[in-house]
């Protein structure tokens, strides 16, 4: 009887505040994790929306002005409106010839030029409505040092003549850098260096925009099938 008393109080376990404060500090380090994957997107589009509609609200507010209108958010919903109007006769014959001759105008200014032909060509780039291989495959590739692996998207294939008689195949890879997509790097790498992943598109984005913090469930080598 002694002895079992004497057991008992063996097993009891004294409280550890140091396990307490690991569990309040894992919760505190997912809980900001968790924020940050829910932040970081929305925090992007909300900056690419502001820009995109603090220009064209610089344009229409000075002109409702002049006219004698004075009305509040009059030039953000103009915003609203000149954006929906672009895409939704964006495939009429008469707006294409528009943008056409704006377009035009663009690339006939020397500095407008690289600036609008290298924005519209990576804007493109995402569509879904493009065609081709264009930014519809997620890749990974070693670099920038061996044994390091990079997050890319193949953006096409072309041949490198090495000799007369020997050619090499190439993938152009082209590498975003968080926050802004816009910026990164092209590598050239023979395609057997490259590794297929089987992500789509916008989980590669996430997995690049959120530097990693919002990655996909399923990652690994695309599997082709026949």
């Amino acid at each position: 009887m002694f002895e079992q008393k004497r057991s008992r109080k063996k097993s009891i376990q004294p409280f550890s505040g140091e396990d307490n404060t690991q569990d309040f500090f894992k919760k505190v380090r997912q809980s900001f994790l968790r924020g940050l994957a829910i932040l970081i997107p929305a925090l992007i589009t909300i900056w690419v929306l502001q820009f995109l509609f603090s220009a064209i609200d610089g344009i229409a507010s000075p002109f409702y002005r002049y006219i004698g209108l004075d009305i509040p958010a009059l030039g953000f919903i103009t915003a609203i409106i000149i954006i929906f109007l672009v895409g939704y006769f964006s495939r009429n014959l008469v707006v294409k010839f528009t943008i056409h001759v704006m377009e035009r105008i663009f690339l006939n200014i020397p500095l407008a030029k690289s600036v609008y032909s290298g924005a519209r060509e990576l804007i493109n780039a995402f569509s879904p409505e493009q065609k081709g291989r264009t930014f519809q495959e997620v890749c990974m590739i070693e670099y920038p040092r061996k044994g390091t692996y990079s997050i890319g998207f193949v953006t096409n294939e072309m041949s490198f003549r090495e000799s007369e008689t020997r050619t090499r195949s190439l993938t152009n890879v082209y590498i975003p850098l968080p926050p802004n997509p816009t910026t990164g790097m092209l590598t050239l790498v023979p395609t057997e260096d490259v590794i297929p992943l089987n992500i789509s598109v916008e989980q590669g984005m996430k997995l690049i925009l959120s530097a990693g913090i919002v990655s996909p469930e399923d990652f690994g080598r695309s599997v082709e099938t026949d």
